[in-house]
């Protein structure tokens, strides 16, 4: 009964640290998206203005915040699935980071592989 017991509470820790990753990659990928909300026009117009101050300060923001390697995967995979999504101008995301000053440690393409980062 003990054994069983021990098992238990063990599964429901395990459980709890899963469930609490999931989250915090969930908050995060909210979190960016919101921060980029600016840059939209650029990503999103036919006939776009350069990314705006707001823009840029929103990726800077973003990335400072990524500082495991867990968060930077999780950043990559919601930037590829972000591109992905009809509206968004895969080339004009790909140049975001170069115009915006930004050292993205992964490519802004709807096809990266993001287990590499």
């Amino acid at each position: 009964m003990e054994k069983q017991t021990i098992l238990m509470a063990s599964g429901l820790m395990m459980m709890m640290l899963i469930l609490s990753a999931t989250t915090t990659k969930a908050y995060l990928c909210q979190a960016a998206l919101k921060a980029l909300l600016p840059c939209r026009p650029f990503l999103t117009g036919s006939n776009p203005p350069a990314p705006s101050d707001s823009c840029c300060l929103g990726a800077h923001e973003v990335l400072d915040k990524a500082t495991s390697s867990q968060d930077i995967n999780s950043l990559c995979a919601c930037f590829k699935n972000a591109v992905a999504q009809d509206g968004i101008n895969s080339d004009r995301a790909e140049q975001l980071p170069n115009l915006c000053k930004v050292k993205v440690p992964f490519p802004i393409k709807p096809d990266v592989n993001c287990n590499k980062f």
